[in-house]
């Protein structure tokens, strides 16, 4: 059904996912909760028609809610519509602004939170007649209850067997009438007032905490009953009910002598295998008070039903002789209710260590399963939460009627009574599909227990990904996967992440670094199964595990793969990214292009780990910033670049960079250039961005663009130019305090003839050869000649002498024209020194007095050595530390301003 369709429709109240949205919102179930139910009425969202039947069914009466809880389920309410980009109604905003300006809520989530909850049993047509009331079709109690069950308030809250045993009670009134009943742990008082309702002819509730205490007193006196605390006091009046504190640790005979009752009663009391032995001390005075022999607790046999239920009722019988005149009377009997899940902790199974293993779908996430399911201390779940899953979200499965019917539909208590339940292994295997973590479920899924992501590349997942769902983002689940491993890293529990691939590569290798991860011994049974059907599968194993039945190990990925459905193209790029983001996080044990993998280098300045960089028209992070493969830059060199320094707040020399950077796009004929101002506008962006505003170096480059096919030629050029501002932490590259050493390359610097010095281009391979020669003379640079012989530049630089007091520096005939070269020159004369500009042979600056070079990544460097030749006297010569103070002081007092930095 469309969205739309499922808009017109009109929810049904009486269909079973209206009654649990109704049920919820008059429950007031945790915000989440709610919302989840509302998922599912809408088919996943949070439809108009599900809006308009939340105000018609759930909020027709508003007043009688606790304005706190409305206010806060209405905030989350209008977020997860507008977070999905649906339309809010009108009204909602209303009812919200209406408590947002009436109500505030302080006390909201404190432990001492009460409101009021409304009970109600219905009596349908045939049922027993009550002795008390007949004809009854409808019983309401009105209690003051706790919103933080979970928060430790659990005595003031409704726990599911109170309400069990509460409907046994109305259910078989002739097992309660006329009898002396005593409750222990009594709550919130709701089998107390139920006792008094099927006129039992005596009721005696308890309980250890007196905060508690004062609770129940509370709720009964709110239904009309009166309480009495004298224990010895007897009273005839059938309204009235007594009440008394009873820890189990201090209870004793001489504290029960004179309660004989007929009937104990007690509910949710088995929540801790450490109350046991209190329990049963209490349970052994109640039931023997005249020294019986023994006495027996003995469960009643499982239901047929026992599956759909996780409660069940345990009577206790006991033998009892003597009594008034000697002779045998009814022993009393016990009806516990308790949690089946308890049940299993009692009988000696032990906590266990939980793994949860994490993935997208089709991922080799059931191979892992069976890889782990070998081990002997491990016992495993196959995606527990499933059921949960489309409970939630709605979501058609073949299989979906027959899922929610056998497995638990409860989240939250999948994972505190399957997830985290007890166990008879050391370990517990869950395997999860990452879109199964739903809204609503504990946070005690990411908090307890060892977490790994699993994961696979999507070009190989997708091909086969259709076989029962049809293929979409959510059905993937990336996304969610990159939010848990998010989740996890927040929490400080890092989890491992390892690649499908790699499993399949090295299987043993992968499965041993992450058992040490995991910090589990690594057992050799893990790298085989056999194959077939497992015990293990999950229900929809006939969908989906065809091929993995076939199988007994990780095999190894075929050499070529199949071809990619392009009609996935759009999925794949949207999911690619989310996949190439945690792979990042593997541990790199081999590589398929390099074995052994080069090591990660370290960063000259750490800081640069983490830099946002403008490539095109965005902002994005060190690792994203990439040009396409199509981009000229890519395919044969074709870019311009320029180098600017940020002194103090300010771009220096921004405006003569941006000149040349324009003349080289004309000389090369580029076209769809930006503006200068859009390029400046794009440098002040990314400066602000990083926070860089002194101490930076920007490394502005501008390509002719992605073409739209590979070759040579700008007429495939037509996506206009692409630019990129690469702004890092970068004092001056070269040590400008004791100076530097060159030598002469044999690389000759390009003539006019063939390529133009003139035109700043990105193709530097003749200035790369050169410094490749200076790298292995272990020298800073390298010392570039002409055609002619004569000096022209370094690889990276221009380059001055100083002989007899004159400054000298070669034409800029074959080297570039630099805009620190200028400057320099500019300071020299600023500072009455003679300046010439001329053809330098090789020997005047193997016996000049003092070399230094110029460049906008390195300013002005002291050179004290050339090809062996001590410069001087091997010092920094005068002139040159003359020059450096007059160069930084001009630095220090012009540039452009960076807007936000002068703003604050």
């Amino acid at each position: 059904m469309t969205t739309a369709a499922v808009e017109e429709q009109e929810l049904d109240p009486s269909l079973p996912g209206g009654v649990n949205l109704i049920s919820a919102v008059l429950a007031m179930e945790p915000s989440d909760l709610v919302i989840s139910h509302a998922r599912a009425c809408g088919g996943g969202s949070i439809t108009e028609s599900v809006q308009k039947f939340i105000r018609d069914h759930c909020l027709s009466t508003p007043g009688e809610f606790y304005a706190p809880y409305l206010k806060n389920f209405l905030k989350k309410l209008i977020s997860e519509v507008e977070l999905d980009h649906g339309y809010v109604l009108d009204y909602l905003y209303e009812l919200y602004a209406q408590y947002m300006a009436s109500f505030k809520d302080d006390s909201f989530g404190r432990r001492d939170t009460r409101v009021c909850k409304r009970i109600s049993f219905l009596f349908p047509n045939g049922c027993s007649e009550l002795p008390s009331r007949p004809y009854s079709k409808v019983l309401m109690f009105p209690l003051q209850c706790s919103l933080n069950m979970l928060e430790g308030d659990t005595g003031c809250s409704i726990w599911p067997s109170s309400l069990f045993l509460s409907e046994l009670i109305l259910s078989y009134p002739e097992l309660f009438y006329n009898k002396s009943c005593f409750e222990i742990g009594s709550g919130v008082g709701l089998v107390g007032l139920c006792l008094a309702y099927v006129k039992a002819s005596k009721v005696i509730l308890s309980d250890g905490d007196l905060s508690t205490l004062a609770n129940m007193k509370l709720n009964l006196e709110l239904n009309n009953l009166k309480v009495e605390t004298n224990m010895t006091q007897r009273s005839e009046d059938p309204s009235m009910v007594k009440c008394m504190h009873l820890p189990w640790e201090s209870a004793s005979e001489s504290q029960l002598q004179d309660i004989v009752p007929d009937v104990v009663l007690g509910a949710d009391v088995i929540y801790d295998p450490v109350c046991l032995p209190h329990l049963v001390q209490v349970l052994t005075i109640l039931l023997n008070r005249t020294k019986s022999d023994s006495y027996s607790l003995l469960p009643n046999p499982k239901p047929e039903n026992e599956d759909a239920c996780d409660e069940s009722v345990g009577r206790c019988d006991a033998d009892y002789n003597g009594g008034a005149n000697g002779k045998s009377k009814e022993a009393p009997v016990a009806y516990i209710a308790y949690l089946g899940s308890i049940r299993t902790k009692m009988v000696g199974s032990e906590i266990v260590e939980v793994i949860h293993s994490w993935s997208a779908p089709r991922s080799l996430s059931t191979s892992i399963m069976y890889s782990f399911a070998q081990r002997d201390d491990i016992e495993v779940l196959d995606e527990p939460l499933y059921a949960n899953f489309l409970r939630v979200t709605g979501l058609d499965r073949p299989y979906r009627k027959e899922l929610l019917s056998k497995m638990e539909c409860d989240g939250n208590k999948v994972v505190s009574d399957i997830i985290f339940g007890p166990g008879r292994m050391k370990y517990r295997f869950c395997k999860h599909i990452a879109k199964q973590r739903t809204q609503g479920l504990t946070n005690d899924l990411m908090k307890k227990g060892k977490h790994f992501i699993l994961i696979r590349n999507p070009l190989d997942i997708l091909p086969s990904f259709d076989k029962v769902v049809a293929p979409s983002f959510f059905e993937l689940g990336l996304a969610e996967l990159v939010c848990i491993y998010n989740e996890l890293r927040k929490l400080g529990k890092v989890p491992p992440v390892i690649d499908a691939a790699e499993l399949q590569q090295d299987p043993e290798a992968t499965l041993r670094g992450l058992c040490d991860d995991l910090e589990i011994p690594f057992q050799p049974t893990m790298l085989n199964w056999e194959a077939g059907p497992k015990a293990i599968d999950g229900l929809w194993a006939p969908w989906w595990y065809e091929s993995i039945h076939k199988s007994t190990c990780f095999k190894q990925e075929k050499k070529y793969p199949q071809s990619f459905p392009f009609a996935l193209y759009d999925l794949l790029e949207q999911s690619l990214p989310l996949y190439n983001m945690l792979r990042r996080h593997v541990k790199k044990k081999s590589s398929s292009l390099l074995s052994p993998p080069l090591p990660l280098p370290e960063l000259p300045v750490p800081a640069n780990e983490k830099v946002l960089v403008w490539v095109g028209d965005e902002i994005v992070p060190r690792d994203s910033a990439k040009v396409s493969v199509f981009d000229s830059v890519v395919q044969g060199g074709d870019s311009i670049w320029e180098g600017l320094r940020v002194y103090n707040g300010k771009i220096f020399k921004l405006e003569e960079h941006l000149d040349r950077m324009f003349d080289s796009a004309k000389a090369l004929a580029f076209e769809s250039v930006p503006t200068r101002e859009e390029i400046k506008d794009a440098i002040f962006r990314t400066l602000i961005r990083n926070g860089m505003f002194d101490n930076s170096h920007i490394r502005l480059s501008l390509t002719r663009g992605k073409k739209v096919t590979s070759g040579m030629s700008p007429a495939f050029n037509l996506y206009g130019c692409t630019l990129i501002v690469l702004a890092e932490w970068k004092p001056p590259v070269y040590d400008n305090t004791r100076g530097i050493v060159l030598v002469t390359a044999t690389t000759r610097r390009n003539s006019p003839n063939s390529l133009d010095s003139k035109i700043h281009h990105n193709n530097l391979l003749n200035n790369i050869l050169a410094k490749i020669e200076g790298n292995n003379a272990k020298a800073d640079d390298a010392v570039m000649l002409d055609k002619d012989g004569y000096v022209s530049e370094t690889n990276a630089t221009n380059i001055f002498i100083v002989k007899k007091g004159h400054v000298l520096t070669p034409h800029a005939d074959y080297c570039l024209a630099g805009i620190t070269r200028a400057t320099v020159m500019d300071l020299v004369v600023k500072e009455d020194l003679i300046l010439e500009e001329r053809r330098i042979s090789l020997s005047e600056v193997h016996t000049a007095d003092e070399v230094w070079t110029s460049g906008t990544m390195g300013e002005l460097s002291p050179v004290v050595k050339v090809d062996g030749r001590r410069i001087g006297d091997g010092e920094v010569g005068p002139l040159t530390k003359r020059l450096q103070v007059a160069y930084k002081n001009l630095t220090q007092q012009s540039g452009v301003p960076i807007p936000t930095y002068l703003a604050n």
